[in-house]
């Protein structure tokens, strides 16, 4: 009986032993459970307190990028373009600009790089006044020697301020000392062919010319240019038009004095019936270019060199332009090369063209122009661009395109014979 007590109270006592510790392991996991959720809970806070700070540094980081950008200024180049040149004689030259940069430019620096140099020097500064008014600023470039001379030029500038300005390079200009005085043959509405088809005047198409290669030679090149005549009328020396195509031809020529080069412009003929053609319906196969040399060009190796380049030049652009056969031009380098000019040799299909002379019973020049040059002491060529007879080359006098092409050919040849560079090539 005792010992059925004593068990009855170890089964009580184990019981009550099993109900605490499952109590014991309950609490625990309740307290484990609510510590773990504010681990979680705090986790998260620092989270949302890292990112907040993150947003708050990078907006801040914005606005000071953007002041930096409102405080940054965009400086607008200052820069003289397009400078011009004047010839003032052999030994000086004149740099002209516009005054347009003025308020913005504290001085003008004129710079210089000789034909086939690369470097740059600078010839002196100009101080700007801050003033426009349209004129035009110069600055004279005194050369060393007389020689004839190409160099290439700009203008440079400081600017007054540097925190809103910022100085440029100039633009390039060619200049040289060379003058060319060209003559357009003959005046308005003569040497006039008219074939029902098509009308040509060989003095108005030799004024177009000269005007396109004096375009070119001033432009691309840098020489300077005078004309013996500006329009269909002609007038020196007190004479006009037919007596400067006549008796008083050569103050054409004198014209030229002070110049490096005398060129007449003009366009060929034939005689009546040449060749078995009409007069005016020659075939292609006469067209070549003819170069006649007064007495001081055929003693020039400078103009001998022009009177074959430009040779050489036409007859190729003649060619291609479909109005010419092939290689219609031989050199002649020396005096001793030069052929004599007869009606023969020019009318001939046979024959190419070159630099030649014609002298009169007395053994001066026979033509005019070339006397006239030769009084006034400079080299002088006639230069016989081809045919007006030939109709082809009418037809593309009248269309526009033959004084583009031509006057290119002559300034080619012109610059070549001078050893000048080519700008913007």
């Amino acid at each position: 009986m005792r010992r059925n007590r004593l068990i009855m109270a170890a089964v009580i006592l184990f019981a009550l032993l099993a109900g605490l510790y499952s109590g014991y392991r309950l609490m625990n996991r309740s307290v484990g459970g609510q510590q773990e959720a504010a681990g979680t809970d705090s986790q998260g806070a620092r989270a949302d307190k890292n990112r907040k700070k993150k947003a708050e540094k990078d907006e801040k980081e914005s606005i000071e990028e953007g002041r930096e950008e409102e405080t940054q200024v965009i400086r607008t180049p200052v820069r003289v373009e397009h400078p011009g040149f004047t010839r003032i004689s052999r030994q000086e030259i004149q740099i002209s600009w516009s005054d347009e940069k003025n308020p913005y430019v504290a001085r003008y620096r004129i710079m210089k790089r000789k034909s086939g140099e690369s470097t740059w020097q600078s010839l002196g500064t100009l101080d700007s006044d801050g003033a426009v008014s349209g004129r035009e600023l110069s600055f004279s470039d005194i050369l060393e020697d007389s020689t004839l001379q190409q160099s290439e030029y700009r203008v440079d500038v400081k600017v007054k301020d540097e925190d809103l300005y910022e100085g440029v390079e100039g633009t390039t200009v060619f200049a040289s000392n060379i003058l060319v005085c060209i003559d357009p043959g003959h005046y308005k509405g003569q040497n006039l062919v008219d074939d029902g088809e098509t009308v040509y005047a060989e003095g108005d198409f030799t004024l177009e010319l000269s005007r396109e290669l004096q375009k070119i030679l001033e432009g691309t090149y840098g020489i300077t240019v005078s004309l013996t005549r500006e329009s269909g009328r002609i007038s020196l020396g007190g004479y006009t038009d037919g007596e400067l195509d006549g008796g008083y031809i050569s103050l054409r020529g004198e014209y030229a004095k002070g110049s490096d080069l005398f060129l007449s412009m003009h366009t060929n003929a034939n005689q009546e019936g040449a060749n078995g053609y009409e007069t005016i319906s020659q075939p292609v196969e006469i067209m070549k270019p003819v170069i006649l040399a007064n007495d001081l060009a055929r003693e020039s190796q400078t103009a001998l060199d022009i009177g074959n380049a430009v040779g050489l030049h036409l007859a190729e652009t003649s060619s291609r332009l479909g109005i010419a056969s092939p290689g219609k031009f031989t050199r002649a380098d020396s005096r001793e090369d030069l052929a004599v000019w007869t009606d023969e040799w020019n009318d001939s299909l046979k024959t190419s063209g070159t630099i030649c002379y014609r002298t009169g019973d007395d053994g001066q020049d026979y033509y005019g122009v070339l006397r006239g040059a030769s009084v006034a002491g400079v080299p002088g060529l006639i230069i016989e661009h081809g045919f007006h007879t030939v109709p082809e080359m009418r037809r593309l006098a009248a269309e526009g395109v033959l004084k583009t092409q031509w006057a290119m050919a002559d300034a080619a040849g012109i610059a070549e014979g001078f050893s000048l560079e080519r700008v913007n090539e």
